[in-house]
């Protein structure tokens, strides 16, 4: 058997970190069950459309699920820079600005 791809050993690593079962995985993200089990047995390269589609089920960005040293975020840090990305960027200075204060008087 070949060496599992670091998309598929990534895949595993996020279902066991959010405690889903494949079928789990399948339902939250809207990955046909049949695609995530075909992937793990015959160990193919996902398609982008997939990955993104798991990252949103586990609330990772794409970049995260690629990113081999960062740490996955907390449910609570996924919403605070998502909430952060939606934002203007004179509202973003005014977030990062509030956030300093906060630090600073805490």
């Amino acid at each position: 058997m070949y060496e599992e791809n670091f998309c598929i050993k990534r895949i595993k690593e996020l279902m066991e970190k959010n405690g889903f079962t494949s079928y789990q995985l399948a339902k939250q993200s809207g990955v046909s069950l049949s695609t995530l089990l075909s992937m793990f047995e015959h160990n193919t390269q996902p398609r982008v459309e997939t990955i993104e589609k798991l990252c949103s089920a586990c609330n990772i960005s794409i970049a995260q699920f690629f990113e081999r040293s960062s740490t996955d975020l907390t449910e609570e840090q996924a919403e605070i820079l998502s909430l952060f990305n939606s934002l203007t960027p004179k509202g973003k200075d005014m977030a990062r600005s509030y956030l300093r204060f906060l630090t600073e008087n805490d």
